[in-house]
């Protein structure tokens, strides 16, 4: 457990067997009590590391009296219900995120039979859907479904000793996610929202809105005016730069829609298509689509269809309906 500012601990807890390695998870020292942001898997492994940690600092899980879950992903999210139970602390998140609960981790059938609907129409061939459809189910196991407590809509003002944090709602990554504010300290909290050299995830997919990624840059550039010194992210490390790595990112998209409007070309294409012509990974120097796992796969279809609705809102891209597949074309060449 590190200090990364007076007040506040960071617990890298592990995430086995994924290149990520570790989440972070943050605890804030209250005057009667901590309160824990996000907790990593429910993993045997990933509990004891917690464990580990707070003792190590003489703090028992009892010590924690809140729980504020920034996004309702298995890393984020998956062991803060057993928490809760040992430790009795009130658990809350946004409203948008509780309503996924329980489609996707106790009663998922009607959420993979959207996720299958939209893989085919969006291209993604016979042979292929069954496995990019269940690439996630293993998930599952590692999340302990449970129903917050409190729920935010964003402006709220969670008090916790010296800190005052506020509820920002940055939709996007998921579309209920938030990131907690502390103005007097200047400190970001900021999940899966700005990471200090790798991007989250943006996916159009049941669960996100129709326009993910749009929603993604506008709290992006809307967090990028906050006066922050220190941002803790949900992954990597803290940082520095707020603005400057939020333009980075926005610059990246940017790239990335270069990149599909220079596959597409003068052709139109299934999104399936599109994805499987793209370069992935590019922190890793980038993989092309037949070293992807099924779940990267599945991922790289749904950034790629975040990518396109968001270029077509813009009148960028535009699509069209061929025997109940979607295609998508450009609307104007752009050099």
């Amino acid at each position: 457990m590190i200090e990364v500012t007076p007040g506040i601990y960071q617990l890298q807890l592990p995430l086995p067997n994924i290149s990520l390695g570790y989440v972070n998870a943050y605890l804030v020292q209250g005057d009667n009590g901590y309160l824990l942001v996000d907790t990593g898997w429910d993993m045997r492994e990933v509990f004891d590391s917690l464990k580990e940690q707070l003792d190590e600092k003489g703090i028992s899980l009892e010590d924690i009296t809140q729980i504020v879950v920034t996004h309702v992903h298995p890393d984020h999210y998956g062991l803060a219900g057993k928490i809760k139970q040992l430790s009795h602390a009130t658990l809350a998140m946004h409203h948008i995120e509780k309503g996924f609960i329980k489609s996707r981790y106790a009663a998922m059938t009607g959420l993979l039979q959207q996720t299958e609907q939209g893989l085919h129409v969006n291209g993604v061939p016979p042979e292929e859907l069954t496995e990019l459809k269940l690439a996630s189910v293993e998930m599952a196991k590692f999340v302990v479904p449970t129903l917050p407590d409190i729920t935010f809509s964003g402006g709220e003002t969670i008090s916790c000793g010296a800190f005052s944090f506020q509820v920002l709602w940055t939709p996007g990554h998921s579309p209920g996610h938030i990131c907690l504010y502390e103005a007097s300290h200047k400190v970001l909290i900021s999940g899966d929202h700005i990471l200090p050299t790798i991007t989250p995830i943006i996916g159009l997919h049941p669960q996100s809105n129709h326009n993910p990624l749009g929603d993604y840059l506008n709290s992006l550039k809307r967090v990028k005016e906050l006066k922050v010194e220190l941002v803790l992210p949900g992954h990597e490390y803290s940082f520095t730069g707020l603005k400057k790595r939020a333009q980075q990112i926005i610059q990246h998209h940017e790239q990335r829609n270069l990149e599909i409007l220079r596959v597409l070309n003068t052709t139109s294409k299934t999104t399936y298509q599109i994805a499987t012509e793209m370069t992935w990974m590019s922190h890793i120097n980038g993989v092309g689509w037949q070293e992807l796992t099924p779940l990267d796969k599945r991922l790289a279809v749904l950034e790629t269809l975040a990518h396109l609705e968001e270029m077509r809102a813009a009148g960028r891209a535009s699509k069209f309906t061929r025997d109940d597949i979607i295609h998508y074309r450009v609307e104007k060449w752009e050099k």
